[in-house]
């Protein structure tokens, strides 16, 4: 008896330090506020020439009859390269969020525009359909405090918001308030209802829009009653892990932690009574890189994370590797600098189409991304999100190549009792994955990840830990992504 009570007490010591990880702390703060004030204290200490100028913008182009209706929405930073956003796929994306017109809770007018006056972007966006919204932002409890208690510097920042729009010929505000505190949460719905009313009332057309919390741990957040009152709301599906997290791990884990982005969308929104139509899954191009004690996954933080770009993760990878792990569906890596070991966890291209996957299957509004200009012109994120604009990554629609030559090719036999063959081929050398997936998303088994020549391949299948049912077998390569549906039984 006393050998099952000691190991009932280490169990739950686990599990508690488990969940301590990801749970909230007074100093925590999201990656949209983290980046502002670092990039603020670059930006503020000199003078930027913003490109562009204050003419009007061209007016929105429409796009052409029979274009997707699935939403990529993405936010511009205005710390990106003054290039950047000549590389973003304009007929993947429908809306971009200039980030960010940030408030002044003095007067309810704003501190900067951060360039949304000169930008050139919104004459670019609307030349190929793509819709222009102002992310209005406000970071911190006694900040949103001031504004929500003060109906008067409301309608301030709702005029302002109105005049922004009109004479630079935007689409709509998306507003970015973070760490909302629970007394303010029936102020909030009364903002965002004054600020639709008075939006709109100006500009019909205009699009209302917020950035939400992946859980609501505040519960300064009415779900059910904002998203009624905007157009859309798009959840922040990342930050579970952050900068000062006492143990490395996964910013955005598809599944596999206390908190993951599966539960934020069934529990936190679905179950609070947000209709799947008015819901975005916002994904991260971006991760977190932590001093840590050694070497082990999800070892314990001995210093404060570093976020890293998409693109400089990739880096990282290329010297150190990286390791999928299939608990959470994100990738880590794990290295030394000088005797100090870090460890890295980031979204690649495969756990970004495993997250969009899922906005599909659960037939969200679409996609939102922090941020664009982190993928720096590389063109594997946007193929994934084609895959998802096109229904070629929707899970159930059969064999769904990408590319000629590198596709499953069958299943045999299928249904599948114990054992069976998966048969694939692939169009050149690369790093393949082979994984299995049940019909929820559910990542259930990764079959293979390694590096073959082109040609055709076989890889056996041990379906005898599969409950009876219909799966998804799924091969992914850097270049293009295929899916075929079998069935598991019984014993006779």
């Amino acid at each position: 008896m006393r050998t099952r009570i000691t190991l009932a007490i280490i169990l739950f010591a686990v599990m508690a330090s488990r969940a301590a990880a990801q749970q909230p702390d007074s100093s925590a703060i999201g990656i949209h506020q983290a980046q502002s004030e670092y990039y603020s204290r670059i930006y503020d200490s000199i003078k930027f020439a913003f490109p562009g100028d204050h003419e009007m913008p061209v007016t929105l182009k429409s796009r052409t009859a029979g274009d997707h209706d699935y939403m990529v929405f993405g936010w511009h930073p205005y710390w990106a390269d003054a290039s950047a956003y000549l590389a973003y796929d304009y007929d993947v994306l429908t809306h971009i969020a200039y980030f960010s017109f940030e408030v002044d809770t003095a007067s309810g007018g704003y501190t900067t525009l951060r360039g949304w006056d000169t930008t050139p972007i919104i004459s670019y966006a609307h030349e190929r359909g793509v819709k222009m919204m102002l992310t209005v932002t406000n970071f911190g409890s006694a900040r949103n405090t001031e504004l929500l208690t003060d109906t008067v510097k409301q309608w301030s920042l709702i005029n302002a918001l109105i005049y922004q729009l009109q004479s630079r010929n935007g689409d709509g505000v998306n507003f970015d308030f973070e760490s909302v505190p629970s007394t303010q949460k029936a102020n909030m719905v009364s903002f965002c209802r004054r600020a639709a009313r008075g939006i709109k009332g100006a500009i019909p057309e205009a699009e209302i829009s917020l950035a939400t919390p992946a859980v609501n741990w505040s519960d300064g957040w009415d779900l059910k009653a904002l998203s009624e009152i905007c157009d859309y709301i798009i959840m922040m599906g990342y930050n579970y892990y952050w900068s000062g997290s006492s143990v490395a791990g996964p910013v955005s884990p598809l599944q596999g932690e206390t908190y993951n982005i599966t539960r934020s969308i069934e529990e936190d929104y679905l179950d609070a009574g947000v209709l799947p139509d008015k819901l975005l899954l916002g994904v991260p191009w971006y991760g977190y890189d932590w001093p840590v004690t050694g070497n082990v996954r999800k070892a314990a933080t001995t210093g404060t994370g570093t976020a890293r770009t998409y693109n400089s993760a990739l880096g990282l990878v290329q010297t150190y590797g990286k390791t999928f792990d299939a608990t959470t569906s994100v990738p880590w890596t794990s290295y030394q600098n000088a005797t100090q070991w870090r460890q890295m966890w980031f979204d690649d291209s495969l756990s970004l189409q495993m997250k969009s996957n899922l906005a599909v299957d659960r037939d969200l509004a679409g996609i939102g991304i922090w941020a664009l200009s982190y993928e720096a012109g590389r063109q594997e994120l946007w193929k994934g999100l084609r895959a998802a604009v096109t229904g070629t990554s929707a899970a159930g629609s059969g064999v769904t190549p990408d590319a000629p030559g590198s596709r499953i090719t069958g299943v045999v036999p299928d249904p599948v009792r114990d054992i069976s063959v998966i048969k694939f081929s692939l169009s050149d050398r690369c790093r393949f994955m082979l994984s299995i997936y049940n019909t929820d998303g559910r990542l259930m088994a990764v079959i293979a990840d390694r590096i073959e020549d082109p040609g055709l391949h076989d890889e056996i299948l041990n379906a005898g830990s599969l409950a009876p049912g219909i799966y998804i077998c799924v091969l992914n390569t850097p270049e293009s992504r295929s899916s075929m549906k079998f069935a598991v039984i019984g014993e006779k």
